[in-house]
């Protein structure tokens, strides 16, 4: 593991020359950087000279070791400046240790400051070599100085954030945090889970399995890390369904464009039904209540659309010539028209399948469609200017899950399971 010690060097070389001997002590491995003050004039045993004093010790150790320094270490300003360049260079280090013993008021609070909030690839440990015994000037005696730690990282917080927003369904507000995640380590892998499950969210399914791809072995090897086995479990679980899904709407969009129809991958659809059923619910997380219920029928919607391509109807295309003339006749009393329509509708393609002799909803069960159907065609990503309310959202929601259930002949509680977003408990 490469751990970094970052100093703070004042004009004092006891608990500077303690820490990197703790350091070196712990893990031969350790590399030290210093940061010192630039000196005032005449200013008695420098932080130059101290530093220098402490660079000769990691180098009798075999310790690697480089210094920086602070051209104005009064000011807070430039110390934060100087703090954050030396943090970037160490930001790969699986652990972190900063020591603000040493230094002016100025550059010690710069140094932990930064440390606190610049993104970090691994733990953070901040270090202040101190003690209540102390020489006749103020100093604290080397025989009595102690370790005080602290951890957490600005990486930390933001992932927590990030995490608690993935949870949520919320994944708008999740992916412009994870923008602040760094570009290595576990940040970078929640940033890219972060942008796979928002392009799912927003039916790129293409995109967002390609990603979770990337991501596999990553995923396996933090199986067991704290913050992060869950959402490593969620892309290995996601990517069969997730592929299954892209290969039928691959097919669904060239028989959109009149390019065949959809073969094998046709036996995938009550995966396409219960993503849409899942979608409608992260929207009722969200507190989107209308966008849950535009979700909701359109499960239904797909749910039909199965039936169609079941019976080798393209609902985009219908080829009118296939249809029995008796079966016709029948069709186009029930939709109440002369002409069959150009393209197969919901109630239209519920209509083809009876007019075939499919079993299509029962009443009641075509009752709770209509219930579905007028306030989504109402609200105000439809046709009126109606803003559904949550309560409303749940109702419906539920209709829609007993409506694709009636449809594809069979409960879709495993099928929804397996495209389900839902992950334990942080």
């Amino acid at each position: 593991m490469k751990k970094v010690l970052l100093v703070t060097v004042g004009n004092t070389a006891d608990p500077i020359l303690k820490a990197i001997d703790e350091s070196h002590a712990e893990d031969g491995e350790v590399e030290v950087s210093l940061l010192y003050g630039r000196p005032f004039p005449g200013q008695s045993a420098s932080p130059f000279e101290v530093a220098q004093e402490a660079k000769k010790r990691c180098q009798e150790m075999g310790v690697g070791v480089q210094t920086f320094e602070a051209p104005d270490p009064e000011d807070i300003n430039s110390c934060l400046a100087v703090a954050r360049e030396v943090l970037h260079k160490v930001a790969t280090a699986e652990q972190v240790i900063v020591n603000f013993t040493g230094g002016t008021k100025a550059l010690s609070a710069a140094i932990v400051h930064a440390a606190l909030t610049e993104p970090l690839n691994g733990e953070l440990i901040l270090d202040y070599t101190g003690g209540q015994v102390r020489d006749p000037q103020g100093r604290v005696l080397r025989e009595a100085m102690r370790v005080v730690r602290s951890e957490r990282t600005a990486t930390d917080e933001i992932l927590q954030q990030v995490l608690n927003r993935l949870q949520q369904g919320n994944y708008r507000e999740a992916r412009l945090l994870a923008e602040r995640l760094p570009e290595f380590g576990r940040g970078r892998f929640a940033k890219q889970v972060t942008e796979a499950l928002y392009l799912w969210d927003e039916f790129d399914y293409a995109g967002a399995v390609q990603v979770l791809r990337r991501l596999r072995e990553a995923a396996k090897m933090l199986a067991d890390d704290e913050s992060l086995a869950s959402l490593a479990e969620l892309v290995i679980r996601l990517l069969e369904p997730g592929q299954h899904i892209c290969d039928l709407v691959d097919r669904l969009h060239r028989a959109q464009q009149k390019q065949g129809m959809p073969g094998k991958e046709a036996e995938h659809f009550p995966l396409l039904v219960a993503d849409a059923l899942e979608n409608s619910r992260r929207r009722m997380k969200e507190n989107r209540p209308t966008d849950s219920v535009l979700r909701s029928y359109r499960a239904v919607e797909v749910a039909v659309q199965a039936r169609l391509f079941d019976k080798g109807i393209n609902p985009w295309h219908p080829n009118w010539q296939a249809v029995s003339s008796e079966a016709m006749q029948r069709y186009l009393a029930l939709v109440k028209a002369t002409e069959p329509p150009r393209k197969i509708s919901l109630d239209n393609g519920l209509k083809l399948l009876e007019a075939i002799g499919q079993q299509t909803l029962r009443e009641d069960m075509d009752e709770k469609l209509r219930y579905l159907q007028q306030p989504r065609n109402d609200s105000y990503l439809e046709h009126g200017y109606q803003r559904l309310a949550a309560e409303d959202a749940q109702r419906l929601h539920g209709y829609a899950v007993m409506l694709c259930a009636e449809l594809s002949g069979a409960p879709l509680e495993v099928v929804r399971e397996s495209v389900s977003h839902e992950w334990r408990s942080l």
